[in-house]
């Protein structure tokens, strides 16, 4: 009952953060002028966006097989797909829950360890995450000027007025909590280690660290690799369909698009579900940098995030049921 309750309670808070965000994104913005932009859009264009989107989905299934190879289990293309998009949908509802909901659904259809399956799903993100890092840098050498301003007027000048307001006294008290919270934490850590729940933390600790290591022990690292690539290359090339189909836009660069694409990006880092708001509000702040209203960036934004709502939950749903009816094997412990 308490587990239900807190379930909930974990929904809501997502859920209203992601209503505060779009809230606030779209407060200003008149309900005509968000359709005018949409209005504009050659969705040509955006269909080859979101086809993009779909083939990023299958990429990503390869890739995953990759690391759960090293776990000597070989599901089908079909189940881990499945997986994925099953993910994604719980995803919208809230953040980082598809990324549990993956194995666990692996796990029912392959008798794959949940905890080895995560370690690779956590693999998956470091790789990502260094990828999103790479791009950055090469942003930040090719856009150098824009970035710098982008930086200094949502960034920096943001935090200015907290900097001001912090105390040498509020730094230390934050300090201090800090240290007696990591050692009250190993402290609780060191008795509680023998005993009999310690050592089942320790054998899904040992699961799990089997699945963050499979990038060492992959056979196919050159295949790894080149999926990898392309994920980001139809993650950029969908970015700039999208700045292409509208007349306000078309006229902005590769190596715009990857600003996008870099904010973007960061935006769906930010734990609301599906990226709503954040994403959109970043994506917009974005494009003020090129002289384009804000009102109309959210437009745009709307435009490249909510035309791929409607695959992906189709998509997502079909998994869901070809899941269903899958004859389930009895799940590893």
């Amino acid at each position: 009952m308490f587990g239900k309750i807190s379930n909930m309670v974990y929904f809501l808070f997502f859920f209203a953060l992601a209503l505060f965000a779009l809230y606030y994104c779209f407060r200003e913005v008149k309900f005509g002028d968000l359709v005018g932009v949409l209005k504009q859009a050659n969705y040509f264009y955006v269909g080859i966006s979101v086809i993009t989107g779909i083939l990023v989905i299958f990429v990503r299934a390869l890739r995953w097989n990759i690391l759960i190879d090293t776990l000597d289990a070989k599901p089908s293309l079909r189940d881990t797909y499945n997986a994925i998009m099953v993910g994604y949908i719980a995803n919208l509802a809230v953040p980082r829950l598809g990324e549990i909901i993956r194995c666990a659904t692996l796990n029912r259809t392959n008798r794959i360890p949940v905890n080895a399956l995560f370690g690779t799903v956590v693999t998956e993100r470091i790789i990502d995450l260094l990828c999103l890092m790479l791009l950055a840098a090469a942003v930040f050498f090719l856009k150098m000027d824009l970035f710098s301003r982008f930086v200094a007027e949502n960034v920096l000048q943001q935090w200015k007025p907290i900097e001001e307001n912090m105390s040498a006294t509020t730094v230390a008290v934050a300090a201090l909590a800090v240290l007696a919270l990591i050692a009250a934490l190993y402290f609780l850590g060191k008795r509680m280690w023998k005993k009999p729940f310690a050592q089942k933390i320790k054998k899904s600790l040992a699961g799990l660290f089997d699945g963050l290591i499979s990038i060492f022990k992959m056979k196919n690292r050159i295949r790894f690799i080149v999926y990898t690539v392309i994920i980001w290359i139809c993650y950029l090339l969908g970015c700039v369909l999208i700045l292409e189909s509208l007349p306000s836009t078309a006229g902005l660069t590769v190596a715009d698009g990857l600003f996008l694409l870099v904010l973007g990006t960061m935006g769906w880092v930010v734990p609301t579900p599906g990226g709503f708001g954040t994403f959109h509000w970043i994506v917009a702040t974005g494009l003020t940098m090129y002289g384009i209203p804000f009102e109309e960036g959210l437009g745009i934004a709307t435009l490249s995030h909510e035309s791929q709502l409607p695959a992906m939950i189709l998509l997502g749903f079909i998994a869901l049921i070809s899941v269903s009816i899958t004859k389930f094997k009895p799940i590893q412990k």
